[in-house]
């Protein structure tokens, strides 16, 4: 159905879950959930997006390096199963299938029905179907406290949601769910990368007029042209911004990994000026 997500009403995904037609929905501003605009709430709508997702990133190397770096964070497996991590923005469950099959249990989230069809189509025999909810990350309220040892959202998820205070909902969500001593992997994409051309220093200069003018905007908001849509919506981080929000919804912050400009490796040097040559940022806190 075409309803936003509720708080208590997020519907795990089952084997006869049913897609839409592909069909570029759109809401009234009243009608959104907390933190979504209106190009995301399409964004996780149209079915064109989710079947060609894997395809259209298939040469993107940050979906190799974030995984590596995650890897790197997270505890070894124990056996049978018993380390569970919550995918949040799990997409088509590209993250997921590799932790699964290193030996994880998993849980995934997605706000995308069409995207959560597709992992549940594809993934292990239905074995993740049962792992999958669909909800917005903004209202987890579903989720129980202490429900998973460990937690990722990687490729810059949690920069489609609008609004710090939303933003700042969702970092306290993942503190609540994620058991004591767990460990929390987060990308987010550098604000200052964007002097690095002229459309995205334009962006960004926008972004800063906007938020004097607006309560609604905030410096590092960008909206623009994808796959379609006319309005896709990001917020980009500065590393100070990063940093403050983690600590201040109940994250220790263990390592900052630097990111080369194109994302495709870890940046050399990263003591040098990290916040004006970095591409992005993979933060690894833990509770």
């Amino acid at each position: 159905m075409n309803q936003p997500p509720q708080p208590n009403a997020l519907s795990a995904i089952s084997a006869t879950s049913q897609t839409r037609s592909d069909h570029a929905y759109r809401l009234p501003a009243w009608r959104l959930p907390p933190g979504v605009a209106p190009g995301t709430w399409e964004y996780t709508q149209r079915e064109s997006i989710a079947n060609e997702y894997a395809e259209f990133l298939k040469n993107t190397p940050l979906i190799s390096l974030d995984l590596a770096i995650t890897l790197r964070a997270l505890p070894s497996p124990q056996v049978n199963r018993a380390t569970r991590v919550v995918d949040l923005g799990c997409g088509d469950g590209r993250a997921l299938r590799a932790l699964w099959e290193l030996g994880y249990d998993v849980l995934g989230v997605d706000m995308s029905q069409p995207m959560l069809h597709r992992v549940g189509q594809e993934a292990y025999r239905g074995e993740l179907r049962s792992r999958l909810v669909r909800a917005n990350l903004v209202q987890l309220h579903c989720l129980a406290d202490g429900i998973v040892d460990h937690a990722i959202c990687l490729f810059s998820t949690i920069g489609m949601i609008r609004g710090r205070e939303h933003r700042r909902t969702f970092l306290k969500h993942v503190a609540r769910i994620v058991k004591p001593g767990g460990a929390f992997v987060l990308h987010v994409h550098n604000r200052n990368d964007a002097w690095r051309d002229r459309p995205s220093t334009a962006a960004y200069l926008r972004s800063a007029w906007q938020s004097l003018r607006s309560k609604d905007c905030e410096v590092g908001d960008r909206t623009y042209s994808y796959r379609g849509l006319a309005d896709m919506f990001l917020h980009t981080y500065s590393l100070r911004e990063l940093r403050t929000d983690l600590r201040v919804t109940g994250w220790r912050i263990n390592e900052i990994v630097t990111l080369s400009p194109e994302s495709d490796a870890v940046l050399s040097t990263p003591w040098l000026a990290p916040s004006f040559r970095a591409g992005g940022f993979i933060a690894i806190a833990s509770r």
